[in-house]
């Protein structure tokens, strides 16, 4: 119990609240940072990022512990937690230089140990934890700490107002989450980039912590409590709870499991429903996070309304509303159907991304937001609250890591998303089943009676149309051609959702609903991605090639007497469908005894890789892709260079559709400020970047003997002769440097401002606004190109 001091004053619960939604704003910051750095270390492959979100949650889990165990004894708890404001402060101000000096040790391991999955997974885990370990544990142990500032319940009345306001505080922390996601996509990442939005989180914790301290220090400060009170027999008897710990535990862990898989799975979906971009996936995580803060902000009154029926029926409600949504999945994408002339402005379509997120997620999410705090609230009375709160918030931290993960790796690729939501939905049920002891009568008849319609939600309603849940809508808003089949769906972590269709006698690959290639009038152009670097191409002893697609690219480049060959690619459904249905496209090239296959991200496999390549063959999906502007950083084009042999080449695809003039030019600029020569080809409306250290030449004698090769005619449609090929260079080396210093005055900006680096993100947030364009955007773009053309352009890449 606490017995205030003489003088002091309470500070106003309000401003408690207002530092605690700050923290949960600059706290979700801090995790996108914290993840974003380390995707650059240990890459961005599922198992990387679940071993970074592992270390993360394994810090709030921690500090919840700790925090709990030693709340009793802290006379000033306001002051504890300004103190642990500052202490994430200074960690996170530090981080930066933290991330640096890891790259080396995970690299050495990795090196070192390049199969061993466990051994991989075990360092970045560490590794992340090493860096994220402090500034988490202090923020998981503030809840505990706050939970102290609560009334006595000295009777109904002090009870009451405890609850809520251990309700309130936990509500407070997820809607400062919702709003830090909006804001670091929306504003602070776009404007700041990373290192200024890691400093900025940093002066925002430290005013937080200053602000509290200040305020703490004129507080009254309070009593120990007991350790004795920290048993279970200190909880109020009347919460049914002192004899069913067990139960609470229990449902602390599978509320924390079951919320976060719903998470996976909605992020899983909606990033095929409303986008892949980095706004997109803020979008998700503000909409997810708001929707928990509603259900969070009425535990107290949904309490006082049930009473001990109030937790089952969250849990119940929670499944029942998963399963009743489950038929409105597959018809959002109809929502953008078309609707481009109607939503024609980037912030409109973002409007309209963030309405369908919400909409989707809000009955569901909103009962779940209900759970936690509808548990935290069984234990209020107790004296030792802190203690409770820090236990509870423990397992169920540690419940979120198990669901996240079991859900990504093992019930997603299992059953699908659809039969994974009605999974969840089922585990909510037989979790509120479970609290059922709780209540009696009729109350109970209901409750089983939400459980059986849960489960009769899934006999009664039909199953997803997959053309219909996969048709991409949201990349342009252009209406959508219904294909005749689908051939191939995976659900998993690594790509997302990957599909085949089938119109006519075209088989198309799409990943999240974007084209990424198929058997028919694209095949040609993806032919030609490889004959443009080839030409050039002085010695054939290894090769990479980074991002499969179809294939198409990589069996026209093993067409050339190449001795070795590697293939990066991050998703193994990819590599599954090029296999299964584009043989046709890429000639067997997976089954070339001359090809090794790397599961993984291209710049880690560049980061931990020795070896150097005579070519570098890069054709990823479009830039604005959430990750993919990481490959396309003056750093990543740094690693190339220092992978290429002396006379080796660099090829990469470049989106010139639904592209800006002012991001185009900043994305070829960047590989110009690392490579001296550089050279735009344009062929089946594609934009492919030839690179090198060395001067471009190819040579006629040399494309002359290569064309005779039987593998190489057979992958050049029309038998076009190679060294023709030049004829499709826009512009190389200075008449390129001339449209880029011409772009950089039109932009009212130096040229050396038009980099796009990991430091400032420029082409990750840049890029996706594009999308709005019109598809004539891109002739137009070609056109202000072509104005620099000259002779030396393409004469000057010819050699004997």
């Amino acid at each position: 119990m606490k017995a205030p001091a003489k003088g002091g004053q309470e500070p106003p619960f309000a401003l408690i609240l207002t530092m605690f939604v700050l923290s949960g704003a600059t706290g979700l910051i801090d995790q996108l940072c914290f993840s974003k750095y380390l995707s650059y270390v240990v890459g961005a492959t599922a198992h990387a990022v679940s071993a970074v979100l592992s270390a993360f949650m394994t810090g709030l889990a921690l500090g919840a512990f700790i925090g709990g165990r030693y709340a009793r004894r802290v006379k000033r708890p306001l002051v504890a937690y300004g103190v642990l404001e500052l202490v994430v402060a200074v960690t996170v101000a530090l981080s930066p230089l933290a991330f640096q000096a890891l790259a080396p040790l995970y690299t050495a391991v990795a090196r070192a140990f390049p199969e061993s999955l466990a051994v991989l997974s075990t360092a970045r885990w560490l590794g992340a934890l090493l860096i994220v370990v402090v500034p988490t544990t202090a923020m998981g142990a503030t809840l505990p700490l706050l939970s102290r500032l609560l009334p006595a319940s000295t009777d109904a009345a002090a009870s009451a107002l405890r609850e809520k306001r251990l309700g309130a505080l936990y509500a407070s922390n997820t809607a400062g989450g919702a709003l830090g996601a909006l804001l670091a996509a929306y504003l602070i990442l776009p404007a700041l980039g990373m290192s200024a939005t890691v400093f900025l989180s940093a002066a925002g914790s430290a005013i937080i912590g200053a602000l509290a301290i200040a305020a703490g220090r004129r507080a009254p400060s309070a009593a120990p409590v007991p350790a004795a009170d920290a048993s279970v027999s200190g909880i109020h008897e009347g919460r049914a709870v002192a004899k069913d710990a067990w139960v609470a535990y229990v449902v602390a862990v599978a509320s924390g499991a079951l919320v976060f898989a719903a998470e996976v799975i909605f992020t899983h979906l909606l990033a095929l429903i409303i986008g892949s971009s980095a706004y997109a996936f803020g979008l998700i995580l503000a909409a997810f996070l708001s929707c928990l803060f509603l259900g969070a902000s009425r535990a107290e009154a949904v309490r006082r309304r049930f009473g001990e029926a109030a937790l089952p029926f969250g849990l119940l409600l929670s499944g029942f509303a998963l399963a009743i949504t489950l038929p409105l999945w597959d018809k959002l994408p109809m929502v953008f159907n078309g609707s481009g002339g109607v939503f024609s402005s980037f912030a409109a379509r973002e409007a309209m991304r963030g309405g369908i997120a919400f909409v989707v997620l809000a009955i569901p999410t909103v009962f779940m937001g209900l759970t936690f705090p509808l548990l935290l609230q069984r234990v209020a009375a107790s004296d030792d609250l802190g203690w409770w709160v820090g236990r509870l918030t423990t397992v169920n931290t540690l419940g979120a890591v198990l669901g996240s993960l079991l859900t990504g790796y093992v019930v997603l690729p299992a059953l699908g998303s659809e039969g994974s939501l009605f999974a969840v939905a089922l585990a909510f049920a037989v979790t509120g089943l479970l609290t059922t002891r709780f209540i009696a009568g009729k109350k109970r008849l209901w409750a089983f009676g939400i459980a059986w319609a849960t489960a009769a939600v899934w006999l009664f309603t039909p199953r997803w149309d997959l053309a219909r849940i996969t048709a991409g809508t949201n990349v342009y808003f252009e209406k959508w051609t219904e294909p005749d089949e689908v051939l191939f769906v995976r659900d998993d972590v690594h790509g997302g959702v990957t599909t085949v269709t089938r119109l006519g006698d075209v088989n198309t690959l799409y990943t999240n609903g974007k084209f990424q290639g198929n058997t028919g009038w694209e095949m040609s152009a993806q032919r030609f991605f490889a004959h443009y670097p080839s030409i050039f191409v002085s010695d054939f002893q290894r090769a990479l090639v980074i991002g499969l697609g179809t294939g198409t690219t990589l069996g026209t480049i093993a067409a050339y007497p190449w001795k070795k060959l590697d293939l990066v690619e991050i998703s193994p459904a990819i590599v599954e469908a090029a296999g299964q249905y584009f043989e046709s496209a890429n000639g067997g090239a997976l089954r070339d005894p001359r090809l090794s296959v790397h599961l993984a991200d291209g710049r880690n496999f560049l980061l931990v890789e020795q070896h150097r390549y005579d070519l570098i063959s890069m054709e990823l999906s479009s830039v604005w892709f959430a990750g993919a502007a990481s490959l396309y950083s003056q750093e990543f084009y740094r690693l190339v260079e220092q992978h290429l042999a002396p006379r080796g080449i660099f090829q990469q695809w470049v989106q010139m559709h639904h592209m800006r003039r002012r991001d185009f030019a900043t994305l070829v600029h960047t590989l110009r400020s690392v490579f001296p020569h550089v050279a735009l080809f344009y062929g089946g409306q594609q934009g492919i970047l030839v690179a090198s250290m060395q001067p471009l030449v190819a040579s006629e004698s040399r494309v002359h003997a290569l064309q005779q090769t039987p593998e190489v005619i057979a992958k050049t449609p029309g038998n076009r002769p190679l060294m023709t090929l030049l004829d499709d260079v826009l512009v190389a080396d200075a008449d390129l440097d001339r449209f880029l210093e011409a772009s950089a005055r039109e932009t009212g900006e130096p040229l050396s401002e038009l980099l796009s680096t990991d430091a400032n993100l420029y082409l990750e947030y840049a890029t996706p606004r594009g999308n709005t364009l019109p598809w004539s955007a891109r002739e137009e773009l070609v056109g202000n190109i072509l104005q620099f053309k000259t002779e030396v352009s393409s004469a000057g890449l010819r050699g004997p």
